[in-house]
């Protein structure tokens, strides 16, 4: 029986010690296990607190992208009515520029056959009134004769410039006139005394 007793003995000590030590592996598995729980609550938290985060972000993307666009779109739009009445008015403004250039121009050269006809009849005048005197004093008829077909010049010259002026089609005949009297008045001065 003595051997039986250190046995037992032994053995009692033996779960004795098995037991504490799994007391012992217990109770910190389980002070591991809430300490681990409240890190895995932590985690969580962070997890939603991130994703609560993240959907605030990509809402607040959404929104500036959607801001974004709708400017985009409103300032191409803006800049489309910008071009169109920049057009418009340059189309306006080329066309009044016509319409102005035309009246210019009808009124210079209206100005000018006004002026070349008033100063027609100012040399058909003076021309017609030394004829005239001419005619009247006829003392030497063979050189007073080439002296009128001189003056003759400046009347036909003067009128057919001015046909010129106001009937352009007319102008390459009237210019043959013009050369043909020209020519005559200088066969003339040959002749002259």
């Amino acid at each position: 029986m003595n051997s039986i007793v250190p046995i037992f003995i032994l053995f009692i000590l033996l779960v004795a010690s098995i037991t504490t030590t799994v007391v012992i592996l217990h109770s910190s598995i389980h002070s591991l296990q809430l300490s681990y729980q409240g890190d895995i609550a932590k985690v969580n938290e962070h997890i939603q607190t991130v994703q609560s985060q993240q959907s605030n972000y990509v809402q607040q993307v959404k929104t500036l992208t959607k801001l974004v666009s709708e400017s985009l779109n409103a300032t191409d739009e803006y800049i489309h009515n910008i071009t169109n009445a920049v057009s418009e008015t340059q189309d306006v403004i080329n066309q009044d520029m016509a319409t102005v250039q035309d009246i210019q121009d009808n009124q210079s050269s209206l100005m000018a056959v006004q002026f070349a006809g008033m100063f027609t009849i100012l040399v058909i005048l003076v021309s017609g009134y030394h004829l005239s005197q001419h005619l009247r004093h006829m003392h030497s008829p063979v050189v007073q004769r080439k002296i009128m077909a001189v003056l003759w010049m400046t009347p036909i010259y003067s009128l057919s410039c001015w046909l010129s002026l106001v009937f352009e089609s007319a102008e390459p005949y009237l210019a043959v006139i013009r050369e043909f009297y020209e020519s005559y008045c200088v066969y003339m001065f040959f002749f002259l005394p």
